[in-house]
């Protein structure tokens, strides 16, 4: 199987390094760099990684300065502890590692906190952390509301692949209208522009704009015919396929799901897509070899989905092929606040007991994100535990127990991190 050692084929440290500053990955880059075999570098290469080194940790560790100055002022001390503690293990340059220190003693000491940042200036919620609420390009719904149809049409058809912007450019009136109209969630507008499409302009594209609000409107066989009619004409038109089997979904017809998806592989025609859902289903059924191998085919066709790639993930993982395992959840989306490690890649880490500090970044930033969710306070107690951090993870598994609603599976991990500490 050459793909996979395509697939899982291991870059060089500094060729990873490379990657990691252009990305701006600090955690990331700081974890390989202490990994790396320096002894045969050159000088220059050297001093290079030295300032890719200061630069990732002190950034780091500035963010989490920032951020620990604006927990203390909203009096949220265990969240400035944990910012501060995390601030001076990333610091590289002296200046920073005591303003931590000093910042850490004050807070220990009770001091009143500091008004502005450690820098001395206001802090807004999330300092440094510009992508959590980024600026929105683009059109506001008041500038989209303005604009003439054609403009809209060239808005929304920027998110569609070419070949499909195209078709709908080149559609009739009458169908435009309805597609606009689906787009605004008017459905029966959209309904009664299709019925006023021509005989003559009837194509797949009718067949499957119709096909689809028949199925968002319940008429199940209605939208099938339409979407089998469609492909009769077309069969490579891809968008009335992935249509046809969700309706099917929907239906819960998998054994016709499951031909059509091998009739479409052995045509050669969608076999990416085929393979992914082929995987799905394996899954459905408790097949787990069958969907692993499904599924890795779907990978090799280009298939980056991340629900995907968490399925293959963990499957290799249950069969113990880590690194494999690994190398899927790093294609997962950045997530958290500047654009950690996501926070499935997180978890695996905190299993594996390794990148225990990318690990701790990833579920601060979900935190920052989904306060409500206590899966991220409980990740931090065992990040906490398994750095030896006892004191901030009982902490943190005081608040979570101080929580009456928890999901029973939570309650169980919680209970099992206190049984932790009441033993070591």
């Amino acid at each position: 199987m050459s793909f996979l050692k395509k697939m899982f084929g291991k870059k060089s440290p500094l060729e990873e390094l490379r990657e990691l500053y252009a990305r701006q990955d600090w955690a990331g880059l700081l974890t390989v760099a202490k990994k790396l075999d320096r002894t045969d570098l050159a000088e220059d290469v050297l001093a290079e990684i030295a300032d890719w080194e200061t630069q990732a940790g002190d950034t780091l560790a500035t963010v989490n300065l920032e951020e620990g100055a604006w927990a203390q002022k909203s009096g949220n001390l265990l969240r400035a502890r944990e910012d501060f503690q995390l601030a001076m293990e990333q610091a590289r340059s002296a200046k920073l590692r005591e303003r931590a220190a000093q910042a850490l003693a004050a807070l220990e000491r009770g001091d009143r906190p500091i008004a502005g940042s450690p820098a001395g200036e206001e802090v807004p919620a999330h300092a440094g952390c510009g992508t959590c609420h980024p600026p929105v390009a683009g059109t506001s719904a008041q500038d989209e509301a303005e604009l003439d149809e054609e403009a809209r049409m060239e808005v929304l058809m920027a998110a569609l692949p070419q070949e499909l912007a195209g078709r709908y450019a080149a559609a009739g009136e009458f169908l435009q209208q309805a597609w606009l109209a689906a787009q605004d969630g008017d459905d029966r507008r959209a309904m009664d522009m299709l019925e006023k499409v021509p005989k003559a302009e009837r194509d797949p594209l009718f067949l499957f704009e119709r096909g689809t609000l028949q199925a968002r409107s319940g008429q199940q066989k209605q939208a099938l015919e339409d979407l089998r009619a469609a492909l009769a004409i077309e069969p490579d038109f891809f968008p009335g396929f992935a249509a046809l089997i969700e309706c099917l979904t929907a239906e819960e017809q998998f054994d016709r799901i499951g031909n059509l998806l091998k009739e479409q592989i052995a045509a050669g025609r969608f076999t990416g897509f085929c393979w992914a859902r082929l995987a799905g289903l394996h899954a459905r059924r408790g097949e787990a070899e069958a969907a692993l191998a499904a599924g890795l085919k779907g990978v090799e066709e280009g298939i980056s989905d991340p629900e995907l790639l968490v399925l293959c993930a963990q499957l290799l993982e249950q069969q113990e092929r880590f690194e494999e395992a690994e190398t899927l959840l790093r294609r997962l989306p950045a997530g958290g606040c500047g654009g950690g490690a996501h926070p499935l890649l997180a978890e695996f880490w905190l299993r594996r007991g390794s990148e225990l500090n990318r690990a701790l970044e990833s579920f601060k930033g979900a935190l920052r994100q989904e306060l409500d969710n206590p899966r991220w306070l409980l990740r931090i107690a065992q990040v906490y535990l398994a750095k030896g951090w006892r004191k901030e993870a009982a902490e943190q598994v005081e608040r979570l127990m101080r929580q009456s609603d928890l999901p029973e599976a939570i309650r169980a991990e919680v209970k099992l991190v206190a049984d932790q500490l009441q033993q070591s």
